[in-house]
């Protein structure tokens, strides 16, 4: 599978997945996710260091936005709001890395996503929830790879492509409830531009383990046979595996 700096064409920009990653974008990321940096990180970092210091570079980071044109196409939309999103949050990470202790740090990031999670998009989580309840055949096949329309479907409806860019099943067992998703290069690290982030000469990989592994996995915690989902980021290469389990209803 290519890797998203190498997609291009009308089905890559303009295609179904496109559009479903914009809105998500806009709907998931904008409006949910990004206030924890100016709504909880920021004041947390005024209280712990120098306000006007703390200001000041936030504001500089600001300065790196992505504008978001009328004329770009649904994809560019996407990536310039995931972009901008992790360029903010990996600066407000690496700085409350400086200030508390890894397990307070870790509390104060994979918590707050967690608890906002909870407040603002119930719907979400149980839309993915709801996805897992597959009926579980006797005698069912073991682990296969998807292919043909099931393949296609993937391709066209991946309700979590908005976050990872790219993916392709690499293994699927309903009578088991299990299911592995390849992700040769994860839009969290690539979205923004290397020259824009807080330390250009890294991956964004704070946000990688904890906003996006840290919280999910906190979130889709398999328990009482809910969604339970587990993250294997191969830094500091960009790509990752995501396994997915669930309790598998019988016919």
């Amino acid at each position: 599978m290519a890797t998203i700096a190498q997609q291009s064409g009308f089905l890559w920009n303009y295609g179904p997945q496109a559009w479903i990653d914009m809105f998500m974008s806009k709907k998931m990321i904008v409006k949910q996710a990004w206030p924890v940096v100016s709504f909880t990180y920021l004041p947390i970092l005024r209280m712990t260091a120098d306000p006007e210091k703390i200001d000041h570079d936030y504001k500089a980071i600001r300065a790196r936005r992505e504008q978001v044109r009328w004329f770009d196409s649904p994809r560019e939309r996407w990536r310039k709001r995931y972009g901008n999103f992790v360029r903010e949050a990996e600066w407000a990470l690496l700085e409350l890395r400086k200030h508390f202790t890894p397990a307070q740090y870790e509390e104060i990031v994979v918590g707050t996503c967690v608890a906002l999670a909870h407040e603002n998009s119930s719907s979400f989580l149980e839309m993915m929830n709801r996805m897992t309840k597959t009926k579980a055949k006797p005698g069912a096949a073991g682990p296969t790879k998807p292919e043909g329309l099931q393949k296609l479907a993937f391709d066209m409806f991946n309700p979590a492509g908005f976050l990872t860019g790219p993916a392709e099943i690499a293994e699927f067992d309903a009578a088991n409830g299990t299911m592995v998703m390849e992700v040769p290069d994860c839009a969290w690290h690539v979205c923004a531009k290397a020259e824009t982030l807080p330390n250009p000469y890294a991956l964004p990989e704070q946000g990688c383990l904890l906003i996006c592994k840290g919280a999910f996995e906190a979130l889709f915690d398999g328990k009482d046979g809910r969604l339970g989902m587990e993250f294997e980021p191969h830094l500091p290469d960009t790509s990752c595996t995501v396994r997915m389990r669930w309790k598998a209803q019988e016919s």
